[in-house]
């Protein structure tokens, strides 16, 4: 690939930084739970929009059921790993980038949307990594997001060979 990285070093630089620990989980009391499809698309518009959470892992962390799993096409990480290890791996705005490509649609049952990325690593030399893919995350019956999983655009070899 250009960044002269491969599936297992990219992998292997993941789970070292998500192992490294997390952040304090978000009360039970202060969750935003049963929002509306519309309520709650606004809010992950946002995260992606202003906060390009996928890069920064600045995410409103309310909306989030505190057993959540975040999965992308590497690895699976808890919601306390997959700010950690996103926070340690890339470097957030302005350096990443992080744009929708549709419209984020939720309903009572899920959230959906297509976005792309520019991921700037934290090393040496900063290599980037530019990526299309979808998104969906499913909610469990008080409303919150109990899984995150990414699909990339091609797979992994495609990426890696941007």
């Amino acid at each position: 690939s250009r960044l002269g990285l491969d599936v297992g070093q990219v992998s292997a630089s993941a789970s070292v930084v998500a192992a490294a620990g997390g952040a304090a989980p978000c009360l039970a009391q202060d969750k935003q739970r049963n929002l509306r499809p519309e309520q709650l698309s606004a809010i992950i518009e946002k995260d992606v929009s202003e906060r390009a959470f996928m890069v920064s892992a600045n995410l409103t962390r309310s909306v989030y059921d505190e057993k959540c799993t975040f999965t992308d096409e590497i690895d699976t990480y808890e919601i306390d790993k997959f700010i950690k290890g996103t926070k340690a791996l890339f470097l957030g705005p302005p350096y990443s980038r992080l744009s929708l490509t549709s419209p984020v649609e939720a309903t009572d049952t899920d959230v959906k949307f297509t976005f792309s990325e520019d991921l700037v690593f934290n090393i040496p030399f900063k290599p980037v990594m530019s990526l299309t893919g979808r998104m969906e995350m499913k909610r469990g019956p008080d409303g919150l997001i109990t899984s995150y999983r990414e699909f990339w655009d091609g797979g992994v070899p495609k990426v890696l060979s941007t």
